[in-house]
């Protein structure tokens, strides 16, 4: 027992210093391993510090580049009931962008609130559909918003515009009231600095954020005036000041000199940074305070567009005064963000500015042909373009007495290159690309002094705070879930599975995709880069025939319909419509309203009833498949088939046709009065070509119906054919139960058709009223060509006398076609 005793504690204390060596290993290899994620962590530490702000700049651009969508609508205004229809182009680094796959277009209410919402797949950069504006829809002002997920990662930027939309319910006549004045102040460079002379820009806007015409004095502490001032462009101007030490100041306008705007307190010590528009470029100056600490010693400075750096400039420190000139002859056009720095890196002052080089135009003209203002007559003019051109366009013919604006205050130039980028509401960004004026170049110079950079801050940049991108583009739909067998929670493990689609609406299209997939070993299957749209039922099928198995699919989170976490759009609601125009909508209205209300009266129309066959076949076929006078119908849809497949089912239902098996074990089905050949037919699943083996794996139960075909001008050497046509719909929704499961999946939002009427040929649709605003839409142009010449056709409605055409386009190199005109008078 003693012996027994001292050998259990000889075997714990074994035990024990097993136990104790294998601990201190394990400690051992910790602490190595902590030590070694320590210095790994050092090391990446001081990698990222010794980067300069430029390389910092570069790595988080290439992680999260700048994404930007515009729509060309195809009017400004709108009539509830009818339909705005639009054309989204996407850029990315001043070329077209291919990153998106899907992009979302909102239509939301005056107080941010959604009214309606389509998602739209994309394709090589661009995207068409359509907004059906509800009959209910109240007038007022409306904003319409697009963006895609990846411009969700720099969220304040992205497509929004202003509509007004004219409904049942008449705009009341707004009361003209004294505007409530917000004036702010801009210190050009970011800071007042005293002692020295500073520029400083101002913005004055009203309670809705329209600009505001002011004049007013610039006054010290004392009262005493200092300078007048006035506002130049769109309630923006500029003035000089020497604020002087202990000093503040304000200004007191003249319609209301009682209430005071004070300006930002300045620095004592600092610099000033300023920018002009010179003949070679921007001509800079820096200014630094005499005892300014060695902080403020300006070291080089850093230009960049597009979230990339095209210049770098080092500044010599020894001197108080420093100036120079920025080439931008160059420069590609856009915002020039300029940025001084000092030698810890760390940013001092900044100044926007805009470069305008043109090569983003694509130079363009419309030719009118034929010129017709007389009702349902033809029109014909003709675009003609330049150069060789390779992209997307979009045309429109709307009109011009029916729009509230003579130009359009958002182009494509006027958003891709400058609203696009800058924090806060831009009035009329249309005008700063109509001319090139110097008077309109200086207002423009106003607006980037005026408007703050936001898509990043240098501060964040050199201290690595920028955030990491969260969202990535889906690549269309994604369908992403689990198989369990029924009643279980084993997955349906490494197995085959046959996957189909076909929509509910079966107005909606007649066929759908059928592939095969393989599911993991946790029974997990991936399903990308699909597009169906509308609501789409979705069948998963076993295909071992009688060892098919009973499962249940759960699918993961939706890809597609997602509910964004966004701010909250600005919007400004526009009580400064003309009169006139305002009138003629809701004129317009009544009118669509009257034309839609006709009815047939006392008129009773008698057609010939369809019968059952012609109804299935109305519902389930298309083209070639369509009709045939010695086709021949099985319906399966009210049956209940037993049968390990549809193959087995047909034998000796379908007179003249066998079936049997070839020496690999494939179905072959014959049919003797099948055309020429073996009498061999051809097999059809939905309308698609296929083989036995797929069609063998489709439960008998979800198939609608088969139709033969004894010749079939489709067929090879014009043979018979065999079309087997799965359920949809309401067939599908009460079919029995089995090796299937079936979700109903949301996809893609109907792009629809527009319509023009034909004058020319005779139909029923001749005799309405015409008149409609939009009398030419063509969203879908490509072109190919050089020096291409492109045909604008279209028909006058009832009462248009001027005809208003926009087309606007973007090429694959970058370049941009804008091109707005009205004509009348065949001018």
């Amino acid at each position: 027992m003693k012996n027994c005793f001292c050998f259990k504690l000889l075997e714990l204390w074994s035990v024990k210093k097993s136990v104790a060596s294998y601990r201190k290993s394990n400690i051992t290899q910790m602490i190595l391993k902590k030590l070694f994620l320590l210095t790994a962590g050092i090391l990446c530490l001081q990698w990222m510090c010794a980067q300069t702000p430029e390389q910092k700049l570069d790595n988080w651009n290439q992680r999260n580049p700048i994404e930007k969508i515009y729509l060309h609508l195809d009017r400004e205004s709108y009539i509830s009931g009818q339909t705005i229809w639009l054309k989204a182009y996407c850029m990315s680094d001043y070329t077209i962008s291919t990153h998106n796959s899907t992009i979302y277009v909102e239509l939301l209410n005056s107080r941010s609130q959604l009214i309606s919402r389509k998602i739209f797949p994309a394709y090589l950069g661009v995207t068409l559909g359509q907004i059906e504006l509800p009959e209910t829809l109240a007038s007022g002002a409306y904003q319409v918003r697009a963006y895609s997920p990846l411009m969700l990662n720099q969220p304040g930027f992205m497509y929004h515009k202003e509509i007004t939309v004219f409904g049942a319910t008449a705009k009341e006549a707004s009361k003209k009231k004294a505007p409530s004045i917000d004036l702010q102040f801009f210190p050009e460079g970011g800071n007042l600095v005293t002692t020295l002379l500073n520029t400083v820009a101002f913005k004055a806007v009203d309670q809705n954020g329209y600009p505001v015409t002011i004049a007013g004095k610039l006054k010290n502490s004392k009262g005493e005036e200092i300078t007048t001032l006035a506002s130049k462009h769109d309630g923006m101007g500029r003035f000089a000041l020497v604020p002087q030490a202990g000093e503040a100041y304000y200004v007191a306008l003249d319609n209301n000199p009682a209430k005071q705007y004070p300006l930002p307190a300045a620095t004592n010590k600092g610099i000033t940074f300023s920018i002009t528009n010179s003949a070679k470029g921007k001509q800079f100056k820096i200014e630094r305070t005499a005892d300014a600490p060695e902080a403020f010693r300006p070291a080089y400075m850093i230009g960049q567009m597009q979230n990339q750096v095209i210049f770098k400039q080092p500044l010599k420190q020894d001197k108080d005064q420093l100036g120079g000139v920025i080439q931008t002859a160059n420069l590609l056009s856009g915002i020039l963000q300029v940025t001084v720095f000092n030698k810890d890196d760390m940013p001092l002052a900044e100044r926007l500015t805009f470069v305008d080089s043109k090569e983003y135009i694509l130079p363009g003209t419309i030719s009118v042909d034929t010129f017709n203002n007389t009702a349902h007559q033809k029109n014909r003019f003709t675009l003609n373009l330049k150069d060789t051109v390779i992209g997307h366009f979009s045309i429109s013919v709307t009109d011009a007495d029916y729009e509230t604006t003579d130009y359009r205050p958002l182009n494509i130039y006027s958003y891709f290159l400058l609203s696009s980028d800058l924090k806060g509401y831009i009035n009329d960004p249309a005008y700063y690309f109509r001319s090139d004026a110097s008077a309109v170049k200086e207002d423009l110079d106003l607006v980037m002094m005026t408007n703050g950079w936001t898509r990043f801050k240098w501060k964040d940049v050199v201290q690595n705070k920028l955030p990491a991108p969260q969202y990535i583009d889906p690549l269309y739909i994604n369908l992403k879930g689990t198989v369990n067998i029924e009643g279980t929670r084993k997955p349906f493990a490494n197995k085959d599975l046959l996957v189909m689609t076909t929509p509910v609406d079966s107005t909606q299209g007649k066929g759908g995709l059928m592939k095969m997939i393989k599911t993991d070993s946790s029974g997990r299957f991936h399903l990308d880069t699909l597009i169906f749209y509308d609501n789409t039922r979705i069948l998963f099928s076993d295909i071992k025939g009688k060892k098919s198995k009973f499962i249940r699919v759960k699918m993961d989170a939706d890809s597609l319909n997602r509910n964004y976490h966004m701010e909250m759009s600005p919007f400004q609601v526009n009580d400064s419509l003309d009169l006139t125009a305002e009138n003629k909508m809701q004129g317009a209205y009544n009118d669509y309203l009257r034309a839609e209300g006709k009815t047939l009266a006392n008129v009773t129309v008698k057609a010939r009833q369809k019968t059952d066959q012609e109804k299935l076949e109305s519902e389930y076929t298309s083209g070639l498949f369509s009709g045939g006078i010695n086709s021949r119908i099985l319906d399966l849809r009210n049956e209940n088939p037993v049968a390990a497949n549809i193959f087995d089912y047909i034998q000796g239902r379908l007179p003249g046709v066998t079936v049997s098996r070839d020496t690999e074990g494939q179905y072959v089905v014959r049919y003797r009065d099948g055309g020429f050949g073996n009498g061999k037919l051809s097999l059809y699943l939905d309308e698609m070509h296929t083989d036995a083996t797929m069609i063998e794996g489709i439960p008998i139960s979800q198939i609608a119906f088969i139709k033969l075909m004894g010749t079939f001008v489709g067929a090879p050497g014009g043979g018979g054919a065999l079309a087997i046509y799965t359920k949809k719909g309401a067939d599908l929704s009460a079919a029995i139960e089995s090796s299937t499961d079936i979700i109903t999946y949301k996809g893609y939002s109907i792009i629809k058709q527009f319509y023009q009427p034909n004058y020319d040929l005779r139909t029923g649709d001749n005799a309405k009223a015409d008149n409609r605003l939009t009398l030419s839409w063509t969203p879908d142009m490509y072109l190919a060509n050089i020096n291409p010449k492109v045909p604008i056709v279209f028909y006058n409605n009832d009462r248009t006398k001027r005809f208003k055409i926009v087309v606007e386009g973007l090429t694959n190199d970058g370049r941009m076609l804008m091109l707005e005109k009205t004509i009348e008078n065949g001018n």
